[in-house]
């Protein structure tokens, strides 16, 4: 069955059937990207939402374990039963030659083939349109330029497997667009292109993601230096954070068992003039991004791939 033999009607009957995107990939024989594409025109088009998983009585609210569960807003759910899900955040992409971070990234996605990736936050800088005053001495670039090597670079992620599902949490720079143009020029507000996701509709995006109720990724929760093991203590679950940029694994355990607090790094160099408000300050900071792998649906210990001066090693190889 071909995507121009599926009609919508089609697709949103099946959704009502299955409701997963992969087990449609599955049905259907168009890939699962193909599948949250046509979900996205269809939402966009008819004001349909087409929910994972099976509801009940309203699209608020899901049915998980056999419990009715009401879903926070934009809060998304993914299940990975075996296989990997690759998480990087902090992108902060800017116009030039991309990062050995990167690089790094889209090789293992080429070479793991996960199930999802997912781009935790502050894919894009926005550093003109900021709240911050400008920082004498740079000239950042506009949101176009910063737009189009965003489209650069995830096509390039998007290219690398096409059976990855594709998440986006928001970050805090991800929404500055929004922001900007909610207070500057309210009159357009909600116009097409007036935010940045407008630009991206193959990836699914929410403040966080809840992957086989026992894993949280989400861009920001605790700051400060014990972060990633508050993270880990109060929420109750494994949990993945970016912001800090600081690319760590902390585990913790209790009667509930073992679970990690993880902090995905930064995909940009940090020492690049996105930075540099730092102005010339040592940062604990590192360059990577983080590989989870679950077996019957149960996360094994994470695993970090770092960027050291200049080479990107992952599993004690370099990448």
């Amino acid at each position: 069955m071909s995507e121009q033999k599926i009609s919508d009607q089609e697709l949103i009957e099946l959704f009502k059937r299955y409701g997963s995107p992969e087990k449609i990939s599955k049905a259907t024989g168009l890939s699962v990207r193909g599948v949250y594409l046509r979900r996205r025109k269809i939402e966009q088009r008819t004001g349909i939402k087409l929910i994972s998983h099976q509801s009940h009585n309203s699209p608020d609210v899901l049915a998980m374990n056999h419990k009715i569960v009401t879903m926070a807003p934009k809060k998304l759910e993914f299940s990975c039963e075996n296989g990997t899900i690759i998480v990087a955040s902090d992108c902060h992409y800017w116009p030039g030659e991309a990062s050995v971070a990167h690089k790094a990234f889209v090789t293992l996605i080429k070479d793991l083939k996960p199930k999802a990736v997912i781009l935790n936050g502050d894919v894009l800088d926005g550093a003109r349109v900021t709240r911050h005053d400008p920082l004498y001495g740079t000239n950042p670039p506009s949101v176009k330029d910063e737009l189009e090597v965003c489209l650069e670079r995830l096509g390039e992620i998007e290219r690398a497997y096409k059976n990855s599902a594709l998440i986006w949490t928001y970050g805090n720079h991800d929404t500055r667009l929004w922001r900007y143009i909610k207070i500057n020029s309210p009159e357009v507000s909600g116009l097409p292109g007036t935010d940045l996701f407008d630009y991206f509709p193959g990836w699914r995006h929410g403040y966080l993601v809840d992957i086989n109720g026992n894993l949280v990724v989400k861009h920001r929760w605790h700051n400060g230096v014990h972060a990633t093991y508050n993270n880990a203590l109060k929420g109750g679950r494994s949990i993945v954070t970016g912001h800090l940029h600081r690319l760590a694994v902390t585990p913790w355990g209790d009667y509930n068992g073992r679970r990690y607090g993880v902090d995905s790094g930064t995909l940009a160099e940090p020492d690049h003039e996105s930075f540099a408000y730092l102005e010339g300050n040592a940062v604990p900071w590192a360059s990577g991004f983080a590989v989870l792998t679950f077996h019957n649906s149960r996360l094994l210990p994470p695993e970090l791939c770092e960027v050291i001066n200049g080479t990107a090693y992952f599993r004690g190889q370099v990448v």
